[in-house]
């Protein structure tokens, strides 16, 4: 196993036990499978994260389903501005 696969991991198992009690989407767009198929979508792509502690960030990640998930994957304003409305406390904004 690789060094970020390593770091994938450790992020998922801190990620889940931070989220554990979210067990619905919070970003909410059209479209929206509320309880279903909820993945960890990040402020940035997974490559521009050098440890597992910056990956699980509170700040760096919210629950979204996987339609949600897709709809801020090609769309970067997109994600900037759910992250703005559900992060509101993150200054900084890559």
């Amino acid at each position: 196993m690789g060094r970020r696969e390593q770091m994938n991991r450790q992020a998922n198992k801190l990620l889940v036990k931070m989220f554990a009690d979210r067990q619905y989407c919070e970003v909410g767009l059209k479209g929206c499978w509320h309880t279903s198929g909820l993945t960890f979508a990040h402020r940035k792509k997974r490559r521009f994260y050098s440890t597992a502690d910056e990956l699980a960030d509170y700040n760096e990640a919210v629950v979204a389903c996987i339609n949600c998930h897709d709809f801020m994957e090609q769309n970067p304003d997109l994600t900037k501005s759910v992250f703005r409305r559900l992060r509101p406390d993150k200054k900084v904004f890559i």
